[in-house]
């Protein structure tokens, strides 16, 4: 369109591998935003990319920009018509999401943290850790939390627990889905393992009458309001799928956050009246830090944002971790302190990890909720340490521990070798 001549791509060189930059250095693309400004470009996973940092400037560009933009997400197109609601868009989205959101009003979740406890309690006790400090292998460690939080969200998404009659089917469906963790190429054996979880939900569904688990549930709600199609039903699915990926991750963090600062976690385990909110705070700075949510866009058609243009088709990558990192967002932002949100609500211009715009994460409350629930779990029972020198490493969508995270737990009320209030 000729009145877009002479308006300046972004500064960068289509050329520079943003994508090997990123998984390089974790803090790659914040030195590029220092050297460029807060937009910049570049070719990242075979395409062009243009990336924006800073929080304001990101949902300033979505809002004013949202039908020039298109989310970009794995395409399951091909297993239920509309895909992921996260891709959605106009009415389809607007339909789908309002029946989640009140769904998930309706089956209160935040509040159901008795269950969620006692989950997270038999899952620490299934270590089985002697009386004295133990080292909890990488591995042991990591499927003992992929197991939790397969099970919790089985639980609250559809109202099947572990023992009962349908999990076993279903568990061995997810091993075959994703393996933990999405999978973007969907093939013939995806196909058969979302069919063969979408005929075990239609089954519990119909045999649940009267018990009560299906109606506890996210699933339970929907099938109340008449909102259980195929496209809903896949969309559950893929929640579990990337819900017991990112919270299994996210619990490794915690972890590696309570072995660095034995401070915070003697304060949650102290005082009942403060524990949860210094909890939450704790989960909220931790999401800060390390893992706040990937953000791609899609340029529909050419436009013109803070002086330059977006061509069609280019990537647009809305840097949420680093935006996090902004000083003026947030004072010493490489510096853990939950007391920055202790009695805070951070509005969505400092404070925004499950995304920032309509098509956000509904489950963010509920991910705090339940990281709190973890983090209470384990500074009631544990001291926690282990954590040692190391890097993070690049994951599938956020960075993790350093590779090989063997947590050292040791039981609270046990002296250490250090002396009385060491903790490992």
């Amino acid at each position: 369109m000729a009145w877009f001549r002479g308006i300046p791509l972004p500064p960068g060189d289509w050329n520079r591998p943003l994508d090997a930059i990123e998984k390089a250095d974790q803090r790659g693309l914040l030195r590029l935003a220092d050297e460029t400004g807060a937009i910049f470009k570049g070719r990242a996973w075979g395409g062009f990319w243009i990336y924006v940092v800073g929080l304001p400037l990101c949902r300033n560009i979505v809002r004013l920009h949202e039908d020039d933009l298109r989310p970009v997400t794995i395409d399951v197109s091909t297993l239920f018509a509309k895909g992921l609601l996260r891709q959605m868009e106009g009415s389809d989205h607007r339909i789908y999401r309002s029946a989640l959101v009140q769904a998930l009003k309706a089956a209160r979740l935040d509040q159901r943290s008795v269950e969620a406890s006692a989950s997270i309690g038999s899952a620490f006790d299934s270590l089985a850790l002697p009386d004295d400090a133990a080292a909890v292998p990488a591995q042991v460690y990591r499927a003992v939390l992929s197991r939790l939080v397969f099970d919790e969200l089985a639980r609250i998404i559809f109202g099947i627990v572990p023992r009962g009659p349908a999990y076993a089917r279903l568990a061995a469906a997810y091993a075959e889905l994703g393996g933990n963790g999405l999978v973007w190429n969907v093939g013939p054996r995806q196909a058969r393992a979302h069919a063969e979880i979408a005929a075990i939900l239609r089954e519990h569904i119909a045999t649940s009458d009267g018990t009560g688990k299906v109606q506890a549930s996210l699933l339970g709600q929907l099938t109340d309001q008449g909102a259980v199609d195929s496209v809903m039903l896949g969309n559950l699915i893929y929640m579990v799928e990337m819900g017991r990926y990112d919270m299994a991750a996210f619990f490794r963090w915690l972890t590696w956050f309570a072995a660095l600062h034995p401070e915070w976690m003697d304060r949650v385990a102290g005082d009942a009246d403060a524990q949860q909110g210094v909890a939450a705070a704790f989960v909220m700075e931790a999401l800060r830090l390390e893992q706040s949510e990937r953000l791609v866009r899609q340029v529909k058609r050419d436009f013109v944002a803070e002086g330059f243009l977006f061509p069609k088709g280019a990537r647009v990558r809305l840097c949420i971790w680093e935006s996090h990192k902004c000083g003026e967002a947030h004072a010493d932002p490489f510096t853990f302190n939950p007391g920055r949100f202790i009695g805070k609500r951070p509005g969505p211009d400092h404070y925004s990890p499950f995304g920032i715009d309509r098509h956000q994460c509904p489950f963010g409350a509920y991910s705090i909720h339940l990281g709190s629930a973890f983090l209470t779990a384990l500074a009631g029972r544990y001291h926690a340490g282990g954590a040692g020198p190391g890097d993070p490493v690049r994951g599938l969508y956020h960075w993790e521990p350093p590779e090989g995270f063997s947590p050292v737990l040791r039981r609270r009320g046990q002296k250490s070798a250090d002396g009385p209030g060491a903790t490992c």
